[in-house]
C-alpha cells in the first residue's frame, strides 16, 4: 500500500493550521475569562478579579494573561499576609494563638517562595513546574487557614487573605488548561 504523497505546500498549510488553531475553540477575551471562571469554585470572585485587570479583562486576553494576573495578585496578597502576621504575633494573647501564627508565618514564607519560583517558571514557559509550585503554595496557605479559620475575630483578616489566595491559585491553575501556542510565545 503506497503512502499518500503530500506536496510541500500542503504540509506548510497543515503546519500553519495546527500552529494557529487554539486548542480550546479559539476563546479569548471575555469568552475565555467566563469559561475559565466557570471552572473555578467561585465564579463571582474570579470574574471580578480578572475583569478588573486591563490585560486579563481585555478583548484580546489570552489564557496566559489570566494566569499572569492571578499569579501577580497572589504574590501581592501573600506579601500583605507576610506583613500582617508580625502585627498579629505582637497582639497574640495566648500561647496557642502565638503558635498558630508562627505556623502561619512559616507557611506564608513557603508560599511566597513557591510563588516566586512559579513566576520564574511562568516566564520561562515551564508550566508543569509552575503548576506544581502553585499547588505547593496552596497547600501551605491552606495549612495556615485551617489553623486560624473560625478561631476568633483577631484572625479574620488573615483568614480572608488566605481564602482569597487559595482562590487565586485556583484561577491560575485553571487558566493554564486554556493555554494555546500563542500563550507560550
Amino acid at each position: 500500500m503506497a503512502m499518500p504523497r503530500y506536496r510541500p505546500l500542503h504540509l506548510c498549510l497543515l503546519i500553519l493550521l495546527i500552529y494557529t488553531t487554539p486548542s480550546i475553540g479559539g476563546l479569548n477575551g471575555t469568552e475565555l475569562l467566563k469559561a475559565a471562571c466557570n471552572q473555578t469554585s467561585d465564579y463571582a470572585f474570579c470574574y471580578a478579579i480578572l475583569i478588573a485587570d486591563p490585560n486579563a479583562g481585555g478583548p484580546q486576553a489570552l489564557a496566559g494573561d489570566l494566569a499572569n494576573a492571578a499569579l501577580r495578585l497572589a504574590q501581592t496578597k501573600a506579601t500583605h499576609a507576610q506583613s500582617l502576621i508580625p502585627l498579629l504575633l505582637q497582639n497574640a494573647t495566648t500561647s496557642l494563638d502565638h503558635n498558630r501564627l508562627q505556623m502561619c508565618q512559616s507557611s506564608n514564607n513557603k508560599a511566597i517562595s513557591q510563588l516566586s519560583s512559579a513566576n520564574n517558571d511562568f516566564n520561562s514557559d515551564s508550566l508543569d513546574t509552575m503548576v506544581e509550585e502553585i499547588n505547593t503554595a496552596a497547600r501551605a496557605t491552606n495549612d495556615c487557614l485551617t489553623e486560624i479559620q473560625d478561631k476568633g475575630t483577631h484572625f479574620s483578616l488573615l483568614a480572608t487573605i488566605n481564602a482569597d489566595l487559595i482562590k487565586l491559585y485556583e484561577i491560575c491553575i485553571v487558566s493554564t488548561r486554556y493555554f494555546t501556542v500563542e500563550d507560550l510565545y
